[in-house]
This record gives structure tokens, C-alpha cells and sequence, in this order.
């Protein structure tokens, strides 16, 4: 189906009219390959049918063409005939399979789906082969020939010749360099569109050929100037989403004349409209014009255009998986921006559950598999809401039903690999993403790409004594509160809590000051010793009077703490300033003249010593998932005279460019401490050849980005990566949890027919559960 503007502009309408108009014209070039006989055509002029039950006919059709075939799919590692030389005002030269990417690319866009997924392993240049892509349509088009701006033809929105890149913060800085870095000097205009003094005109929206942002400006933007203000319930004062507030006020006890035996669905009352997400004038710069919510008339009204109020020529999502939940407001704000052409890059574009696969196809809206479709009309939706009437046909909320849950998602979960679970899974692999999804790994490329190989190390250690005795203490407690959730059958009402106890276990593997010196044990400490024992004050070190404690868990008398402020200056916490430490870090609870080592740390600093000893150059990448070990690992260094430099979610991104920057270039500077969420994507760091991971994450797809940062295009020695693993531990259960899921991976996003035998039926079916 044609994807246009027209179709796009369905996230917020879709009339019925248009849907008939536009369905008739493009049904050739739909995603499941429609192509009506002379017979069929006759037939349904004779009984017409729902456009959704023809598409079934022919997906069943489908099915029975390729019975047999469960095949490894043809887009992973496949050597594609056609290639595509970049353009001149590409510096770079680019290796065989970008050039593949890129007659593949140019090609898709002129396709039904106007976009895709490159979904290349990580270091293998996408962001390259991406602005190669731009500059190559660009080049076809004609630069500079007045094409631009043009009014869109669907929501009357300012049409832009600019590439909207969506990437992580700490990705920003990497992408406008590397846009100078491969382009000729001066031939492309970015705008780094980032930070509180963001607004911008139109004019400079529109003079650009790159406009970078991030996933949270996007999500910010999308609440301030795309979604309705909450409105408030006249009986209970609650703040609500318009439209779910219809639906509360039909329950709420607290509303005069409600009947709670009443359905909201049984045709009684008024249907409930939905109303949908899009607010048009605020996005537009025009500010709230919908609510009447008390306190709406004082907020400020936005006096500059925004990301909502430019129809892009191209969406790029950098580290696409960044929208894997498609309930998240992340997900939706994406999908509510307007574009021609729209790209996932993510070489981990599934990590727990398919389900995330489907977030990337709703973004590139892929039909008919990212739609909701009415049983009893051709009503045809995006985004829709399980609690009120459909807004376009006025049908309930039960007759409606989304094309990937039927037909993807439940037969796997209900049947797993057998069955109608194994006719979903052929239309997955070889009709949803054999269309759309272009895979090449480091292994199936490597004549093309000459890297050093990488090599993965397994160490196991065991816990000494005192840090056995503790974790069987810890866990023992952890035990008795999980059992007590069950017998009061009460565990999915504690699932946070339950993770919690889970995460105090993993956190004491690493050392047990990660549990001991919490701001919750910290806290817990105080106000038990406030309720009976003793507390010294930080400052006057007597039993503390009238107690303050700040949020870095040290205490103090009131009275003292306020006159440290008044001669000070400032309000800070008087410990923290005189170890130097941030407010939030762990060494500011710890008694440090008694600072222990643990089991992790000794590991660390043994492999850290076997490094320099094979090679006195090398660096090394320090992940952990939690910041606070982080924190005690740069402490436990620094005091033997190892220089190391530290990035976190609290790093600002001019922090964090100096501390790549340091490392980088400064030969001094050996080891590079990060945390798995932050530094473990978006990152070029072939300064290192070694990476330690101290702790296993749940999904390998986590541990395999945090890898290649080091090996990538780029790198010239050989990569060295040591996973630390504590002996008869949860740890070694989560290793086995990791090759569950990379299983998955490899039989869906890679296309693998074997690696799907090995998992059980009880596998497929948790791994495809929402």
C-alpha cells in the first residue's frame, strides 16, 4: 500500500472514504502481495466482502505456497547482486555490502513500504551507510532546485527537504561529527536540536539537511504540544487523559448519578468517543485550545515551531530498539511525527520478546500488519484504544482486532513452533520481515570487513567466606519475603518488590557494600536509630538534635547544618564537599580509612594487570549495570595509580564528550568505566581492545552492543572480552536465560530454521508473550 502522506495522516484520522479510495488504488502493493484474478474481481462484485476478509483469503493462499518452506530467510548475510555507488559529496569510501545497502535502500523507498530496517550487527557502520542514503536521494532529486519547502498535501504542514535523526543523548555529538567527518566541507547543514533553549523558526527548521535530536526531546515535545492537557474529574479530582475521563466518569463512585451495574458498552448510554491524540493547534505553535482543565489558561503557549510542526522528508531512528515497547509514550510520540520515508537502525532489533518487533513495524506502518481493523466494516486504525468506541465507525471496542496480535503474536504464544504458531511464524520470516529488514553480521561479512577477531572469555570466581556468609543471609531474607507473596497469593501485585529482592541478591555478588551502604539501607538505618538509638551529627559529632538527613543518607542537627549553609554559601552536604564525591555517590556512605575490597574487584584488577602485561598500549571498557560499583571501581583504582574516566546516566553530554575525548587521546588515561544502559550503545571506542563485563544482564543483546564499542569498523587489534561470573550464583541461571533469547533472535531476526529447533515449546511461548 502506498504510504504516502495520506496514509501517515491516519495516526490522527481515518476516513473511511479515503482508507475504500486509497485500498483500491494500491492494493498491489500491499505487504501481503494482494493480486486480485478476473475470478476474485467478479466475485466480489457479485458479494462484496470486508477488505480485511479478502487480505485473510490471501494470506491463507499464502500459506498453502510455501507449506514447506521453513528456510533460513534470504536477507541475512545474502551477497545482493545490484550495488550503489555513493555520492561525490560522500568522502568516504564505502565497502561492498554498504554499497549493497544502498541500491537496497534507494529501492525501498520507491516501494511500498518507504523504508525499512537495517538491522546490521553493531560496528558495522549504519550510521554511514545511513548518510550515504540521504546524500545519494538527495543527489537524485536535485539539491538545491527549489523543491522545498512544499505544503504537505495531508495535514497542510510545511514540507522539509531535512533528515530527522532520533538517537540516545550520548549518540548526538557522534552523529553531527561524524556528518562533518564523511561529507565534503561545508555541502551539509545540521542543527542539533537539543537542550532547554531548543525553539526554534521555521525557516531554520527548513534550512537544514540534518536536524539531530534525541528520544526524550521527542517524548517532551509530544506531551507538551501533541496531547490533549488532562482534564479533571468532577467527583473524585483525579487528572485524566480526554477521553479516558469519559470512560472513569462512567465508574467513578464519586460522580453524582452513576450506576455501576451499568455497562459502558451495552448501548444504553451516549457511545463514549475516543478522542484522538493529536492536538493540531498546539503542534502547530498555536497552543491548548481543547482543554478546560483548572489552572490550562496559565500555561505558557509555545511561540516556537517544533519537531510536530514539520513534515519531514525522512525519519531515521538511531538505536531503533529505543521503542521496543509500543505502549510507551516513547513509541507513540515517534510515531505521531510526519515524514515521506521512515528507517529503524538497530542491530539488536529484538532483545526480550517479539513483541518488540512489532513496535518497529507500527513506526514504518507496514500494512496491514501494524493496523487494528473493524470486524464488521472497513474501518482501519493505528493507534487504538481497548476502553472507549472506535471514533471513525462508532463499533465497539470488541469488534475491533489488531492484524499482528491474530495472525503473529497469539498462534506463537498458544501453539508455540507447531501448528498455526508455525504458519506464524513463516508469515513473519519470510513475508513480514524478508520485505522490509536487511541483516549483514561481522561473521557473514568478514571478507569485506578484515577485523581482528574477538575473543570472549568466561571467568568464574567464588565468593570468600565473609561475602558467602553475607549473600546467604541476604538471600535467605529475600526467600522468606518472596514466600510470604505467595502464600498470600499476592506475587503479580509485588512484581516491583520482587525485583527489588532480586536485584539486592545481584547487587551484594558484586560487592556487598551495593546493599549495605544504599540510600534505602541508609535510610532504613536512620530512622530506626532516631526511633531508639544514636546518630552522630556530621558536623558537631555529637548524638544528633531535631535530625536532618540529606538525600546522600548523612544526618545532621538541623540547627548545624543551616549554619554551615549560611557560611558557606551554598546548600550542599558538608561530607560530600569534603570527600569531593558527588551528592549521589556511594563513597560519600562509606567509611573509606575501612574500605574493603571484594571477589569482583580483585578479578577486575588481576585482569586489568594481564592486560598491560600482554600489551603496555591497551585500554579497556569497564561495564557494569549499576553506577554505584561503578563508583567504588574508580575509587578502588584511582588508589593504585590506575587513571580511569567515568560515564553514567548523571553525565551531562559536555561531561561526557571530555571524558571520551580523554580517553581517546590521553595514553595515560587506560580504563574507561560505564554503565551498561548509557555507554553500552552509540559509542565508537576503538582506542580499547579489552572490555570487562562485571555482571550478567538478562538479554545477550545488551552484552553484544557493549562489546562493539570496541569491535568495529575501525579497530585493528584483537578484542578481548571477559564476562565475570560468580560460581553457583543466579548469574550462571541468567547465562542461561541469555542463550534462550539469542536463540530466538537468531531464528527470527536471523532468519535461522535451527536455532528455533532447539527451543522448547515452553520457550517460544514465554519469548512470544506480551
Amino acid at each position: 500500500m502506498h504510504k504516502g502522506n495520506e496514509m501517515r495522516s491516519r495516526v490522527w484520522h481515518s476516513p473511511r472514504d479515503d482508507y475504500q479510495q486509497e485500498a483500491s488504488l494500491d492494493e498491489a502493493d500491499v505487504a501481503m502481495d494482494i493480486s486480485d484474478s478476473d475470478d476474485d474481481t467478479q466475485r466480489r462484485k457479485e458479494s462484496p466482502i470486508l477488505m480485511w476478509k479478502a487480505w485473510e483469503e490471501d494470506y491463507v493462499r499464502w500459506l498453502e505456497s510455501v507449506a514447506d518452506a521453513d528456510t533460513e530467510i534470504d536477507n541475512v548475510n545474502q551477497v545482493l547482486a545490484e550495488t550503489a555507488e555513493p555520492p561525490p559529496s560522500l568522502t568516504m569510501p564505502l565497502l561492498r555490502f554498504q554499497k549493497e545497502w544502498l541500491a537496497w535502500a534507494l529501492q525501498q523507498e520507491e516501494s511500498a513500504a518507504r523504508g525499512g530496517i537495517l538491522a546490521d550487527e553493531m560496528g558495522m557502520g549504519k550510521t554511514v551507510q545511513a548518510i550515504a542514503l540521504v546524500l545519494a536521494k538527495k543527489e537524485l532529486q536535485g539539491a538545491g532546485d527549489g523543491a522545498f519547502p512544499l505544503p504537505s498535501s495531508s495535514l497542510g504542514l510545511p514540507k522539509a527537504k531535512a533528515t530527522l535523526v532520533i538517537c540516545p543523548p550520548i549518540a548526538v555529538t557522534q552523529w553531527a561529527n561524524e556528518i562533518s567527518r564523511v561529507t565534503v566541507t561545508g555541502s551539509q547543514k545540521v542543527l542539533v536540536y537539543y537542550g532547554s533553549k531548543r525553539g526554534k523558526s521555521l525557516h531554520e527548521f527548513l534550512d537544514h539537511d540534518f536536524v539531530i535530536t534525541t528520544y526524550s526531546i521527542v517524548q517532551a515535545e509530544y506531551k507538551e504540544y501533541v496531547l490533549p492537557e488532562k482534564q479533571r474529574c468532577t467527583g473524585c479530582g483525579e487528572l485524566f487523559d480526554e477521553g479516558i475521563l469519559d470512560y472513569h466518569r462512567a465508574f467513578c463512585v464519586n460522580n453524582p448519578g452513576v450506576d455501576v451495574t451499568q455497562s459502558v458498552y451495552d448501548g444504553k448510554k451516549e457511545p463514549l468517543k475516543k478522542v484522538k491524540g493529536l492536538n493540531k493547534d498546539k503542534a502547530f505553535g498555536a497552543g491548548s485550545s481543547t482543554s478546560d482543565s483548572e489552572g490550562a489558561e496559565n500555561r505558557p503557549r509555545p511561540s516556537n515551531y517544533n519537531l510536530y510542526s514539520v513534515d519531514w522528508n525522512r525519519i531515521i531512528l538511531d538505536e531503533a530498539h529505543h521503542i521496543k515497547d509500543h505502549r510507551s509514550s516513547t513509541s507513540n510520540a515517534v510515531l505521531f511525527l510526519n515524514s515521506t520515508y521512515k528507517w529503524a537502525l538497530s542491530g539488536t532489533p529484538l532483545q526480550n520478546r517479539v513483541r518488540e518487533l512489532y513496535s518497529l513495524i507500527r513506526f514504518l506502518q507496514i500494512f496491514p500488519y501494524s493496523y487494528y481493523f473493524c470486524m464488521e466494516c472497513d474501518c482501519i486504525e493505528l493507534i487504538y484504544s481497548s476502553l472507549t468506541y472506535c471514533s471513525v465507525c462508532n463499533h465497539t471496542p470488541f469488534s475491533h482486532f489488531c492484524w499482528w496480535d491474530k495472525y503473529v503474536a497469539r498462534p506463537i504464544q498458544a501453539e508455540g513452533h507447531t501448528g498455526r504458531g508455525r504458519d506464524a511464524m513463516l508469515l513473519l520470516k519470510h513475508k513480514i520481515l524478508k520485505s522490509i529488514l536487511l541483516r549483514r553480521t561481522k561473521q557473514g561479512r568478514s571478507a569485506d570487513l578484515a577485523l581482528p577477531p574477538k575473543m570472549i572469555f568466561l571467568r568464574r570466581d567464588s565468593l570468600d567466606i565473609k561475602e558467602d556468609d553475607y549473600l546467604k543471609s541476604l538471600y535467605n531474607d529475600s526467600r522468606a519475603q518472596y514466600n510470604t507473596y505467595v502464600n498470600e497469593g499476592t506475587i503479580m501485585n509485588n512484581y516491583a518488590n520482587i525485583y527489588n529482592l532480586l536485584t539486592r541478591v545481584r547487587q551484594a555478588l558484586n560487592h556487598p557494600y551495593l546493599v549495605v551502604y544504599s540510600k534505602n539501607a541508609m535510610s532504613k538505618e536512620s530512622s530506626a536509630a532516631n526511633d531508639g538509638g544514636e546518630v552522630k551529627c556530621g558536623l558537631c559529632h555529637e548524638s544528633v538534635k531535631d535530625p536532618l538527613v540529606n538525600d546522600c543518607g548523612h544526618t545532621f542537627c538541623r540547627s548545624c547544618f543551616i549554619d554551615f549553609s549560611a557560611s558557606a554559601g551554598q546548600v550542599s552536604c558538608p561530607t560530600c564537599s569534603i570527600t569531593g564525591f558527588k551528592s549521589s555517590s556511594i563513597l560519600n556512605r562509606i567509611r573509606l580509612d575501612d574500605f574493603q575490597t571484594s571477589t569482583k574487584l580483585e578479578a577486575l584488577r588481576e585482569e586489568i594487570r594481564f592486560m598491560i602485561e600482554r600489551d603496555g598500549s591497551a585500554k579497556g571498557i569497564v561495564f557494569s549495570q549499576y553506577p554505584s560499583f561503578l563508583d567504588l571501581i574508580h575509587y578502588s583504582l584511582q588508589k593504585s595509580g590506575v587513571q580511569c574516566v567515568q560515564l553514567d546516566g548523571s553525565t551531562n553530554m559536555k561531561a561526557r564528550d571530555i571524558a571520551i575525548k580523554r580517553f581517546n587521546e590521553d595514553p595515560d588515561c587506560i580504563l574507561f568505566l560505564m554503565s551498561l544502559k548509557t555507554g553500552g550503545i552509540a559509542l565508537n571506542l576503538t582506542a580499547a581492545s579489552h572490555v570487562f563485563l562485571m555482571d550478567a544482564w538478562w538479554n545477550p543483546a545488551v552484552e553484544q552492543q557493549a562489546q562493539d564499542r570496541v569491535h568495529r569498523i575501525g579497530q585493528f587489534k584483537p578484542v578481548r572480552v571477559v564476562k565475570f561470573i560468580i560460581e553457583g550464583s543466579i548469574e550462571e541461571r541468567i547465562l542461561k536465560l541469555q542463550e534462550t533469547k539469542q536463540l530466538l533472535f537468531e531464528g527470527t531476526v536471523s532468519g535461522s530454521a535451527d536455532a528455533l529447533g532447539k527451543l522448547t515449546e515452553k520457550d517460544i511461548k514465554f519469548l512470544f508473550s506480551t
